[in-house]
């Protein structure tokens, strides 16, 4: 189910974040003046097309993994003399160019619209209050306390502990020391926390870039192993643990918590493993089998329970604006996620981000399934999320993207003429192998991550 969830919300961002910039393109080359030919959502055999009667053929496809705006364009085939006048090819170059940059363009402007209607609406998140603090840990040795508030990080103000995460992202690859603003759990003074970077380490397979740190929201501390539900005829049931049951100790590691329990379960499906248990303040030893389900695609470990949920309410901040202050918000987070697609991909270039952090459709999926089953305004987030990179990533000077057709219209308006169709052809191959080699590492990553 959940591999069937992932695809159907897969194929809806796409869906409307191909068709958004697909119109861009569409309804700018038609104030232009340019013939449209086919609007297409998807690649491939059709599967369902119409033609409209402003004469295009609408199509969507049978590959969800881009679109086209085919125009009318002597470079494809001869074009009656009478519709000379709207042929791509025919029009000045900066008409070229602005129908060229209205795919990325809305796509900004989606993300721009997505993230007023999230500020509009609230967004309610973990609040910035960490937990326990691991002595060893980067944030516990530079100062961090249990149960402080981070409220700013390197100067900006933050909100939500999703903001952290964003300002922490933009840290990958650095060396240099971040800048918590803290401020102690029920107090009004604040205290500056420098965060060294430079023995910063994350599995780039299964990032957790948080907790890498020692940054943990202070809601993991208090969901306990604490049985509330045992599984019938599950492992947990058949070693004899009962409800009311707190796990303690799993293989002579000390649980901290819930999430810290399933994290050491996951990986020890069908193994045998020793629990310590407190029952009745009495510590019992119990020896489990470790079963298996599958999660998000993969197959982990389970013992069959669930535990008492605490009330985590307190530890929940919302942050929502009026109407014309959420654009804007609208435009600062949508400049700041440009900002950020830019840094990564510069730190990718320089080497300081490997490669295997590329991710491909299988993340995206999973990414769109799980934000969508956390709530609609989680799945809002990530679409605008995507709608920005779409939009970055179309503006990259690569031939066969967009950023390569404006390239060439740009030496072009310089120049004051075209480039020759043989450099233009040979600089449409070499993108082409381009854009498919990164295909081919992000979906290797993404088998990998499987793996």
């Amino acid at each position: 189910m959940t591999f069937l969830s992932n695809a159907f919300y897969f194929i809806v961002t796409l869906g409307i974040l191909v068709t958004i910039h697909e119109y861009g393109h569409f309804w700018v080359a038609r104030k232009l003046g340019v013939k449209v030919l086919t609007f297409s959502i998807g690649f491939g055999r059709p599967l369902w097309q119409k033609k409209g009667k402003d004469g295009v053929n609408y199509v969507i496809a049978a590959i969800p993994l881009g679109g086209f705006v085919k125009m009318l364009d002597e470079r494809e085939k001869e074009v009656p003399q009478e519709e000379l006048p709207y042929a791509f090819n025919r029009k000045p170059v900066w008409s070229r160019i602005a129908i060229v940059l209205a795919g990325p363009i809305a796509n900004f402007i989606l993300a721009i619209f997505l993230y007023w209607w999230m500020f509009a609406m609230g967004i309610s998140g973990s609040s910035t209050q960490v937990g326990k603090i691991a002595e060893n840990s980067i944030a516990g040795q530079a100062g961090i306390k249990n149960g402080d508030l981070i409220t700013q990080v390197d100067g900006r103000p933050v909100y939500l502990m999703q903001d952290v995460m964003e300002a922490v992202v933009a840290r990958l690859g650095e060396k240099s020391n971040m800048v918590l603003t803290v401020r102690a759990d029920g107090k009004h003074s604040e205290r500056q926390v420098e965060i060294p970077l430079k023995k910063w380490e994350v599995d780039i397979e299964k990032p957790d870039l948080l907790g890498s740190l020692g940054l943990n929201h202070i809601s993991r501390d208090k969901v306990i192993a604490q049985v509330s539900v045992v599984s019938p005829n599950g492992p947990a049931e058949q070693a004899g643990i009962k409800n009311g049951d707190v796990i303690k100790r799993f293989n002579q590691v000390a649980v901290d918590n819930w999430f810290h329990l399933i994290r050491l379960i996951h990986p020890m499906a069908k193994q045998t493993v020793e629990l310590v248990i407190e029952r009745n303040g009495e510590l019992i030893n119990k020896s489990v089998v470790i079963g298996s389900r599958e999660y998000e695609g993969n197959v982990v470990g389970s013992i069959g329970i669930t535990v008492v949920w605490p009330d985590l309410s307190p530890y929940v901040a919302t942050r929502k604006a009026g109407i014309f202050e959420s654009i804007e918000l609208a435009f600062e987070k949508t400049g700041k996620m440009i900002a950020l697609s830019a840094n990564l991909f510069g730190k990718l270039l320089t080497g300081d981000i490997s490669p295997k952090s590329l991710s491909g459709p299988i993340s995206i999926a999973e990414g769109a399934g799980g934000s969508a089953r956390v709530g609609l305004v989680y799945f809002i987030s990530f679409v605008a999320m995507i709608s920005v990179n779409l939009g970055f990533i179309n503006l990259l000077p690569v031939p066969l993207l967009d950023g390569g057709h404006l390239l060439f219209y740009t030496i072009e308006a310089i120049k004051g003429k075209p480039l020759s169709e043989r450099i233009q052809e040979l600089g449409m191959q070499i993108g082409m192998m381009m854009v498919f080699a990164l295909m081919a590492i992000a979906i290797f990553n993404d088998l990998s991550r499987l793996i």
